[in-house]
């Protein structure tokens, strides 16, 4: 009892608006849990594109992220959070439709951009209506509640999708990305039901609205060292996560390794997250980093080691990889929305937040491209070792002050 008491606490201390998003975030979670995971085999083994060109698509949501989150921020800035989501939630559908029913690279490389179009149009505006919707000194804790509502939906999407990618057939495959769609439905219905339930926000005077927008937010020096360290670590983290591991499965021969690797990740950042919700109130921001950077420099020695050497088995290494990168994202994910947050105005609060996740995903789409490469060149051993060393680097970037004791500069 007492493991969940403090996400008892947090769920009943936050308003019914959030509790919709974020139940609506869970469902739709359980779709990107179906399907992100088993992209690069659905695409190899069902649809016939080559490990390399497979491996290299995964790029394409990053690539599509810079104009999506540009626009959520301007979105939800100037209209609101919840219709930059359902816009992005259309996108999102419509991608998945297009994977689905597709063939050959270049119209499953549109279905794939959309997705994440769709995606970082969406998550961004999220970002910002959390931030909005509760106090600021509850900041840290309720992204790291969503993180971790967001990985179980995950969790349980991969433990449906695991029976079909063990018995690769094309057509039941095929069909964890309609139902990928079915939960974006349902998690627009909940996005609508917020709103209901949201009260909307005083207008800011003409006058009081900042000049300049991105150049205003590009000239916080705080917020480029955070945005660095959010792009490093999401370079050596996420990255190398969604790329070089469905690679390291393929090479080894057990592409199905990779539905028990998702089912550990997920597993490990739910059990976790009672105790990283305590946590977060006593660690800096730095801290945060840097236990994130020892559990993921463990994952990846892991991996490259399983890479030369094939010691544990691709199902065994692969799942404990997976396990210590669950526990490195639970730590990361307040840190880095928290100080985001703490530092943007109330007017560019959506800029601010579109800007995180654009340094994210610009990581996200350098780290498949180096796996692609690395995978051509047989460099995959190398690439977990230089992830490895790149990520403590990114802790020395975030400010040194508590991450629950800043208000947001209006």
């Amino acid at each position: 009892m007492t493991t969940v008491r403090p996400v008892r606490s947090l769920w009943r201390d936050v308003p019914v608006a959030v509790r919709l998003l974020l139940l609506g975030d869970l469902v739709s979670a359980a779709g990107v849990g179906i399907t992100q995971p088993y992209l690069v085999v659905f695409l190899h083994t069902v649809k016939g594109v080559p490990l390399v060109t497979a491996t290299a698509m995964t790029s394409l949501p990053a690539l599509a992220s810079f104009a999506g989150n540009w626009l959520s921020g301007m979105l939800a800035d100037r209209t609101g959070g919840h219709r930059a989501m359902t816009t992005g939630l259309i996108s999102t559908i419509v991608g998945l439709v297009i994977v689905a029913t597709g063939d050959g690279a270049p119209v499953l490389g549109v279905g794939v951009t959309l997705v994440g179009f769709g995606w970082s149009v969406t998550l961004p505006a999220y970002s910002t209506l959390i931030a909005t919707l509760v106090p600021p000194a509850a900041h840290p804790r309720t992204f790291t509640l969503q993180y971790g509502l967001f990985n179980a939906g995950m969790g349980a999407g991969a433990a449906i999708g695991a029976p079909i990618v063990h018995q690769t057939s094309g057509a039941g495959f095929t069909s964890l990305w309609w139902l990928a769609a079915a939960t974006c439905v349902a998690s627009m219905a909940c996005v609508h039901l917020s709103r209901t339930r949201t009260s909307p926000p005083p207008p800011i005077p003409t006058a009081a609205r900042p000049a300049g927008d991105h150049r205003r937010v590009l000239a916080d020096r705080t917020l480029l060292r955070a945005l660095l360290a959010a792009a490093l670590t999401s370079a050596a983290g996420y990255g190398v996560y969604e790329s070089a591991l469905p690679a390291l499965a393929v090479v080894s021969g057990d592409p199905g390794a990779m539905s028990w690797a998702a089912v550990a990740n997920c597993a490990a950042i739910v059990a976790g997250m009672p105790l990283t919700l305590r946590l977060t109130r006593r660690l800096r921001p730095r801290g945060l980093l840097v236990v994130t950077a020892v559990a993921w420099s463990a994952a990846w020695l892991l991996c490259a080691v399983q890479y030369q050497w094939h010691l544990l088995g691709a199902t065994v290494t692969l799942a404990l990889a997976a396990a210590l990168v669950g526990i490195g994202e639970l730590f990361v994910a307040g840190a880095l929305p928290a100080t985001v947050n703490d530092l943007a105005p109330d007017a560019l609060r959506g800029r601010y937040n579109a800007l995180l996740m654009m340094a994210t995903t610009s990581g996200m789409w350098a780290g498949p491209l180096a796996a692609a490469a690395a995978n051509a060149y047989g460099l995959l051993a190398a690439l977990f070792a230089a992830a490895a060393a790149l990520l403590f680097v990114a802790p020395a970037l975030l400010p040194g002050r508590r991450l629950d004791t800043g208000t947001p500069r209006g």
